[in-house]
């Protein structure tokens, strides 16, 4: 498959599981010194590779006949800063989405595969979305970890290909909604701290 019917089968996908409304997240690809990107405010439930924007490093519209993303200029930080990076995934995902909103990252000692796979999910300071104040912070954590929530905003994973950062997506949602889940069960039931060491080992 190509790089663009790849962007179309996620952006699919992510509306199907309900990880964006109609008008919400965006997704892009890196292609040596390009990026092949969603336009803004389409259904990603009704996206075409023909709708698909292209864009240099510098956020300039090399092809493409739609409105560019909002959030272009994060996507574009992220693949300037880290050189690894090569698919860039922004959801607004209910319950990981609700952590953000809370100002709360997303942690547990409770939770084997959170502490093993991702130890944390921690929470980029908010910026008016659009504006470069979205990404001011990305540079303080993007080293560190793959997946980020954007306080008050949503959640952008970040992966080798645009099916690895959206997997990412996709599992922290699913440790999210656990975990708010949890609370109504009275709590989480911590691992001793051995274990925890353990995991954060793996």
């Amino acid at each position: 498959m190509s790089q663009k019917s790849d962007i179309v089968k996620i952006a699919k996908m992510m509306y199907q599981k309900e990880m964006v409304n109609a008008f919400e997240g965006n997704i892009s690809i890196k292609n040596n010194d390009e990026i092949i990107i969603t336009p803004s405010q389409i259904c990603k439930g009704l996206l075409d590779e023909s709708m698909l924007m292209t864009t240099n490093l510098d956020g300039k519209v090399l092809s493409g006949d739609y409105k560019i993303s909002s959030e272009t200029g994060l996507h574009i930080e992220a693949y300037k800063l880290r050189k690894n990076i090569n698919a860039v995934v922004h959801a607004h995902s209910p319950y990981a989405t609700a952590f953000a909103i809370a100002n709360k990252p997303i942690e547990s000692k409770a939770y084997p595969e959170m502490i093993a796979l991702f130890k944390k999910v921690p929470i980029i300071k908010y910026g008016t979305p659009s504006t470069k104040e979205v990404y001011a912070d990305l540079k303080n954590y993007i080293f560190d970890y793959d997946v980020v929530l954007l306080q008050n905003h949503g959640i952008v994973a970040f992966g080798s290909d645009v099916f690895d950062a959206y997997f990412k997506l996709e599992s922290i949602e699913s440790i999210a909604k656990v975990l708010l889940l949890n609370q109504l069960l009275g709590g989480p039931s911590n691992l001793p701290d051995d274990e925890v060491k353990k995991l954060l080992s793996w």
